[in-house]
């Protein structure tokens, strides 16, 4: 009776953290499209300015980020099947879960100040909001963070479930 437990727990355990690396690789893969194919062109004072996620080192980072999560996610997917049949590869998987975590909010965090000097400004140092001149690339922008930061706590979530299941093993 014991070991059907276990088993019925382990094979929930299992479906839970596919479901949620599934999620997790939908909104890394959405933030990054988002991001990717965001350019607008506007016209100042009759000077024209492109805006595009590549004139930003934060917003490129972001991008490249979440290409490793994305990698990564794909492969610990495939390893999560194996770690739920041998239990010495929980701690790796793990390990992947906690440096995807750090990483996503890494990006998230790096973007995320880009993407508020973008929307406000800052006078301390006469840098200009430009959101009210390229609207459609400031909501793409918005949209890519939110998905950006749902991604992060799919992560947090799967590692905190991971940690759990190395525990127990």
């Amino acid at each position: 009776i014991m070991g059907d437990s276990v088993g019925k727990r382990t094979l929930m355990n299992l479906k839970v953290q596919v479901s949620m690396r599934v999620l997790t690789l939908g909104a890394a893969l959405a933030s990054m499209g988002l991001m990717i194919t965001n350019r607008e062109v506007a016209s100042v004072y009759g000077i024209a300015f492109e805006a595009k996620y590549s004139d930003s080192s934060a917003f490129r980072y972001l991008v490249f980020a979440y290409i490793a999560i994305s990698a990564v996610t794909l492969f610990t997917l495939a390893w999560a099947c194996l770690a739920v049949r041998r239990g010495g590869f929980i701690f790796a998987l793990f390990f992947f879960d906690l440096l995807m975590t750090l990483t996503a909010l890494s990006a998230f965090s790096a973007a995320m100040s880009e993407g508020y000097i973008g929307k406000y400004g800052n006078t301390h140092a006469g840098w200009l909001p430009i959101c009210g001149y390229v609207h459609n690339y400031c909501n793409r922008t918005t949209l890519s963070l939110a998905l950006s930061f749902v991604s992060f706590l799919l992560l947090f979530v799967v590692t905190v479930l991971t940690a759990s299941a190395a525990r127990r093993s």
